[in-house]
């Protein structure tokens, strides 16, 4: 596929950071764009910026809170009454944790769960039926260069996006020739509010991460949106961030979880203190 014209784009998680950036960049080809994120302020400055961006297009904002199965039927009700098929889902919607698992209260990491699975999931088993009928479509689910491997610290985070790399690729194999693709879009550290919120404290501390591994978001989003365009299956956008990625996949876990003792400060259990904590060095 060379260009999305003509086509309508659902974008989740788009008040800020990625999804921003993906909403900004289809408003340049796509005919009409679906933005949604539970923080309507944010969605709505967003919906004059691309309109003025691009008069030609149609751009609609729908609140609504992923991380709930409310919310995932107001985005459904909301398509279902304007009778829209979407051609493009970008399932961006997601949230992270960073810290010892046992001291994350469950409602949280029922909260991200929620919203880097059970919505990503629900959101393509709905638009996924019409595509295959249209026999054209493209879906973009976006995971993480750890989520090939476990990383200790972001427990959850990393297992969340474990489900989305496995999940996409049998789908993929299931409606391969359909004419519907999917890619798996695997970042590595974004200069976004993630760190700030999957920190406990609420604090905007970043993890030490070397300063090759940082990639732009406009790079980003133009990378995965050519991927998406060639139909690859599963792409790291940046060039130091593709082999930091490919040499971690590759490393034994034996060898990895020495290398993790290392880098990130954990300690036996036994020599360690009830107040020392546990921080998270990588995305």
């Amino acid at each position: 596929m060379k260009s999305f014209r003509g086509m309508t784009a659902l974008v989740t998680g788009a008040s800020s950071g990625l999804g921003s950036e993906f909403a900004r960049q289809l408003a340049q080809e796509v005919s009409q764009l679906l933005i949604t994120s539970r923080r309507a302020e944010r969605l709505h400055a967003l919906t004059e910026e691309l309109q003025k961006q691009s008069p030609h297009i149609r751009v609609f904002s729908i609140p609504a809170d992923l991380s709930c199965q409310k919310g995932r039927e107001i985005l459904t009700d909301w398509l279902a009454a304007e009778k829209t098929e979407v051609d493009i889902l970008i399932n961006n919607a997601g949230c992270g944790d960073y810290g010892p698992f046992e001291e994350c209260p469950f409602e949280r990491v029922r909260s991200l769960l929620e919203l880097n699975i059970v919505s990503l999931t629900y959101l393509t088993r709905l638009v996924l039926p019409d595509m295959l009928k249209k026999k054209r479509g493209i879906i973009i689910n976006i995971g993480s260069i750890v989520g090939r491997k476990p990383l200790p610290t972001c427990a959850a985070y990393s297992g969340s996006k474990s489900y989305v790399h496995a999940f996409s690729e049998a789908l993929r194999w299931e409606i391969e020739g359909s004419g519907v693709t999917l890619t798996v879009i695997a970042p590595g550290p974004l200069e976004t509010e993630f760190f700030m919120k999957a920190s406990r404290k609420g604090t905007d501390t970043k993890p030490f991460v070397p300063p090759f591994m940082w990639v732009p978001l406009k790079k980003v989003v133009h990378e995965s949106l050519m991927a998406a365009k060639a139909g690859k299956a599963f792409y790291v956008p940046g060039f130091y961030t593709r082999i930091a990625s490919f040499l971690h996949y590759l490393t034994p876990s034996s060898l990895l979880r020495y290398i993790y003792q290392l880098i990130l400060p954990i300690k036996c259990r036994n020599n360690s203190s009830k107040d020392e904590k546990i921080t998270c060095s990588l995305d």
